[in-house]
């Protein structure tokens, strides 16, 4: 376990220090050079008592050993978790301030997409922006086994971690009960029948829907930030998404996979409410896909893509965004 300790804390103990040691110690709580601890010492008065010279000098080694308070803002507690970096990942979860714990009405409004999915929904007459009603949890992170608290204040400072099972059946709900009330003709999204997702493994979140296909999202890597006052929270999140269709439909089970990416900051507007801007990347092939459009890549590489990036721009991976604005009310 990694013991982290303030630096208002250290300057703290090291002058209650300085006015305790006995004559014959150190400022490392050692005794000098020259100084004999043997019992058969002359002893001329009460504090160069060999025995409580040697209790008292080990006291600075015995706090040192001690476990530490690990913060003392949110701020610093976020970044305490946030420093346990797994090779290759980064932080195990993104973490947030703990005034986050709790349960919150959400309000998206999703105002531009150029994303596969949402284009689909516009020739069927689905226009952008929606605006959609659903609810998030954050729970409060078990920090005891991660840094140690002091006193009861600092219990105010765990941070907090999203539900992501509880979050992601909500919203999916939410979205396919808009879409189907403000365009009935347009074919409905299946429904979820199972989530499974854990917060001791939070990078794996596996979804089964009822028509028989399924969908697993597994973050790759992390990064995340919050600033000193705890009010603002930025995190970026890579994902291999894998999709299963069902086995009736056209591609008859056979599994996709393709990388995504999402990038969200937040702000404390008020105890009660957060407002939140997210944007969503997806990959959609490789812009070598589009070799046959003369407006993308053009004939001869002489398109506006090829003008942009090249000869060579046939092998990168062409991008689709989805732009969100969040708003979170305590419930």
């Amino acid at each position: 376990m990694m013991i982290y300790f303030s630096r208002k804390r250290i300057i703290s103990f090291f002058v209650a220090l300085v006015g305790f040691l006995p004559d014959g110690c150190n400022s490392f709580g050692l005794p000098s050079k020259g100084i004999t601890s043997s019992i058969h010492a002359p002893i001329n008065q009460e504090n160069n008592d060999p025995l409580r010279r040697q209790i008292v000098c080990s006291i600075p080694l015995m706090a040192l050993s001690l476990p530490a308070n690990a913060a003392e803002t949110a701020a610093e507690a976020i970044r305490i978790l946030t420093s346990k970096n797994i090779p290759g990942l980064g932080p195990p979860d993104v973490y947030y301030p703990a005034y986050f714990a709790g349960k919150w009405k959400t309000t998206r409004i999703i105002s531009s997409s150029d994303d596969a999915f949402f284009k689909d929904l516009e020739n069927l007459g689905v226009k952008l922006p929606i605006k959609v009603i659903s609810e998030m949890r954050f729970v409060t992170y078990d920090a005891g086994k991660d840094f140690q608290q002091s006193d009861n204040a600092n219990l105010n400072i765990a941070p907090a971690i999203a539900d992501r099972s509880f979050n992601e059946q909500s919203y999916y709900a939410s979205l396919s009960e808009e879409i189907g009330r403000l365009y009935s003709s347009t074919k409905s999204m299946p429904s979820i029948q199972s989530v499974n997702w854990a917060p001791t493994n939070p990078n794996v979140l596996s979804l089964d829907y009822y028509d028989g296909s399924s969908k697993e999202v597994k973050v790759t890597k992390r990064s995340s930030d919050v600033s000193n006052d705890g009010n603002n929270i930025f995190s970026s999140e890579f994902r291999r998404i894998t999709q299963v269709p069902s086995s009736s439909g056209i591609a008859e089970g056979i599994p996709s996979v393709y990388k995504s990416r999402v990038l969200t900051k937040w702000k404390q507007v008020s105890p009660d409410v957060i407002e939140g801007i997210e944007i969503l990347y997806n990959e959609a092939g490789v812009l070598g896909d589009k070799s046959s459009d003369p407006l993308q890549m053009g004939i001869g590489g002489s398109g506006a893509i090829s003008s942009l990036y090249g000869g060579d721009s046939k092998d990168l991976a062409d991008w689709r965004s989805t732009k969100t604005k969040i708003l979170m009310e305590r419930i």
